[in-house]
């Protein structure tokens, strides 16, 4: 008897995976490293609001059970995330963080079936 494991339907909690977990941590800790007092647009608040807004999108996209749904989580912290960086004079989301952040996303999507692991499901709305 063969077992089909249908990934998009499972609860899976994706801050698990190990790589979303390395990848979350760089991020956190590059972002914050980078504040200079009085140099940067952006503070510490503006880190812990960012990294918020990714755990809600792990959350969310764990407990999808579609691909439209997930996607639109996506879509959602991709446009929350365009708004908190244009708040930060667009100095939040660098070079290094975008494609962490992207990293994330697309890698979260994949796990749960919904997109291949090099499908940039954030392009289309993505302003960072």
């Amino acid at each position: 008897m063969e077992i089909i494991i249908n990934r998009s339907e499972s609860k899976m909690n994706l801050k698990e995976s190990a790589e979303i977990k390395k990848t979350y941590q760089n991020l956190s800790i590059g972002m914050t490293d980078f504040i200079q007092p009085g140099e940067t647009e952006y503070t510490k608040s503006d880190v812990e609001k960012c990294m918020s807004l990714i755990d809600n999108f792990l959350n969310e996209i764990s407990k999808s059970d579609s691909k439209e749904v997930g996607l639109l989580s996506a879509k959602k912290v991709v446009l929350e995330l365009n708004e908190l960086n244009e708040k930060c004079e667009y100095e939040l989301i660098e070079t290094e963080q975008r494609e962490q952040i992207a990293d994330i996303i697309i890698l979260a999507g994949h796990l749960k079936g919904y997109n291949g692991r090099n499908e940039d499901i954030t392009e289309e709305w993505r302003e960072w």
